[in-house]
């Protein structure tokens, strides 16, 4: 029976696998409206950017920024072929601004998922670099006056380098802004949204004090004048 039971079990994951992240899609569905104007750092294959484009809906902006090229290759045939027109998707990493191209370093096992401009691997070790790819700063890509309603960020280490690059958009555009911080060194970038009045929170809605040890999924959001 144990045996049987098993089988049940996997058969029915393979055939109705479980919702991609279903805290951050919730978090998602909570806080993007229709009509919104989102951005998504770090979009990979998409699955993000297509929960945001459902948020948003046609009358809706989605821009999916993507660093590997490949993966932005592969991401925008494939929004192209679902329909999906009002997302952007952008062959580009994000970073602080600090220069016009920046070098990709691959992750564990030359993982899709994990290339990255930080030099190392999600796990610590170091990695070469190996391909050149365009870079910007949000500040210096989203025009100053243009509205911006919600920002995930999942760069696999570099969520501070991003969170450095736009002062101009915590203090002005004012998103609500979903962060993955991969570890400590990242976690300390959570100060530009400090000092930009940010709160955080968990996925939960539970509060992040300012000297909270790491949390890996964070919602920051701005001051209750400004929602």
């Amino acid at each position: 029976m144990r045996r049987v039971m098993f089988w049940l079990v996997n058969l029915t994951r393979r055939v109705f696998p479980p919702p991609y992240e279903p805290d951050v899609v919730a978090a998602i569905q909570r806080h993007v409206s229709p009509g919104a104007t989102c951005i998504d750092v770090g979009a990979h294959e998409g699955a993000i950017s297509r929960v945001l484009a459902r948020a948003t809906g046609p009358g809706g902006h989605v821009i999916a920024f993507e660093a590997y090229p490949p993966n932005a290759e592969d991401l925008r045939a494939a929004l192209a072929s679902e329909g999906l027109d009002w997302v952007t998707v952008e062959n580009c990493a994000i970073t602080n601004g600090g220069a016009k191209t920046v070098w990709l370093h691959s992750g564990r096992d030359k993982n899709s998922a994990e290339w990255n401009i930080v030099g190392h691997d999600v796990e610590g070790r170091e990695t070469a670099p190996e391909v050149e790819v365009r870079a910007a700063s949000l500040d210096d890509y989203w025009p100053e006056r243009d509205p911006l309603h919600f920002v995930k960020i999942d760069v696999e280490g570099a969520e501070a380098h991003v969170l450095a690059g736009m002062p101009k958009l915590l203090r002005s555009a004012r998103p609500t802004i979903l962060v993955e911080f991969h570890d400590d060194e990242s976690w300390k970038g959570r100060r530009h949204l400090l000092e930009a009045g940010y709160s955080l929170e968990t996925l939960a809605g539970d509060p992040v004090p300012r000297d909270s040890p790491r949390v890996y999924h964070c919602l920051a959001r701005p001051p209750a004048a400004d929602k």
